[in-house]
């Protein structure tokens, strides 16, 4: 059941980036928001302290950045020198999620090897 969890998430990122991406409808982020979600909530094989602690710390990590980015891109929007603004919750979340799936699994895998 574990390994059935992150392939749904990795096939819903699979099929939502080029929904996102190519899509004008109005809810085209939702295929990978949900992969997103669905990746970063899945346990690992082995689940410990070790493993939820990385976690909780990437998705503050990824808060913390995710917001900066938006602020960020936001100020450089307001000053014309972007033509990207980020003012749906959706894109925050996708940036978040992203990010911390990022960050939890280089964590898990590069860094602790």
């Amino acid at each position: 059941m574990k390994k059935f969890s992150i392939c749904i998430g990795l096939l819903l990122v699979a099929v939502g980036i080029p929904v996102f991406l190519f899509s004008g409808s109005v809810n085209a982020e939702l295929p990978l928001l949900t992969g997103l979600f669905t990746l970063f909530i899945s346990n690992q094989a082995k689940e410990d302290e070790r493993s939820g602690a990385i976690r909780s710390s990437s998705a503050f990590i990824a808060l913390v950045i995710g917001y900066s980015l938006h602020l960020v891109m936001n100020n450089l929007f307001q000053h014309q020198l972007i033509a990207i603004r980020l003012t749906t919750v959706n894109s925050f979340l996708i940036i978040v999620f992203a990010l911390a799936n990022i960050i939890r699994y280089s964590r898990l895998y590069i860094f602790m090897v």
